[in-house]
């Protein structure tokens, strides 16, 4: 698969460096890439995120919920981990939609490796893969978290499926809140590791999804948000 899809680099000021990304506090300066990342910027971008360990609601609830957005053209974002992030990826797949996957590491490798064969078929389904981090860089667990910051970074929204408070799905959460972005959860009584959903639940502007209407609501939306570039000064010498 890798030898598949060679490696592109881009830079923040490059036309195809992700533009919700120009606009956190931390933007990386460049991103590495295979497949096409161009269509970060064509189309709307929705994280769709969770625990590794899911109910079997939380399983059903993620795949069609990224059923719904592939076959909507909503790329659906997420960091390929086992669980929740899988079965919405699937879902998107199995619609026709587009994906893309933030890894933790360079992206000579894929983490899980368990999940080589679904990142293949991203790819091979017009999605892209995305790193801050060079070819060759191993995967450590505060890459985890950095990598978070980029799943809420370049969406429009996150959907958090089913996560307990302690569960690193909650890194990208705060990540979203602290860029403005767009958050809903499915409604906590739906799912069984729930307490995550219901801080979530808490918080100000949150969709709570509880039925298809919740869901087109925040489809909604999303798609009616208008998104500007940040216009950065340059200094010519």
């Amino acid at each position: 698969m890798m030898r598949q899809y060679e490696m592109g680099r881009t830079e923040i000021r490059s036309s195809n460096y992700p533009n919700r990304l120009t606009a956190i506090s931390n933007p990386p300066f460049a991103l590495y890439y295979r497949g096409d990342i161009g269509m970060i910027n064509q189309n709307r971008n929705i994280a769709v995120i969770g625990s590794r360990r899911m109910s079997e609601q939380g399983a059903e609830c993620a795949f069609r919920i990224g059923y719904e957005l592939g076959r909507r053209g909503i790329n659906v974002v997420n960091g390929l981990a086992l669980g929740c992030d899988t079965r919405a990826l699937q879902g998107a797949l199995a619609a026709g939609g587009t994906c893309v996957a933030v890894m933790p590491c360079g992206l000579d490798q894929i983490v899980p490796q368990s999940n080589s064969r679904l990142a293949e078929k991203l790819l091979s389904g017009g999605g892209g893969l995305l790193s801050e981090y060079p070819a060759l860089t191993p995967v450590h667990r505060y890459q985890y978290v950095e990598r978070d910051r980029l799943q809420s970074g370049i969406s429009d929204g996150v959907i958090v499926i089913e996560a307990e408070c302690n569960s690193g799905t909650m890194h990208t959460v705060r990540h979203a809140i602290r860029q403005g972005r767009r958050l809903a959860c499915i409604g906590n009584s739906l799912v069984q590791y729930s307490s995550g959903n219901r801080w979530i639940e808490r918080q100000n502007g949150v969709c709570v999804i509880r039925n298809a209407v919740d869901l087109n609501h925040f489809i909604a939306a999303v798609q009616n948000e208008i998104v500007y570039k940040q216009i950065t000064l340059e200094t010519f010498t």
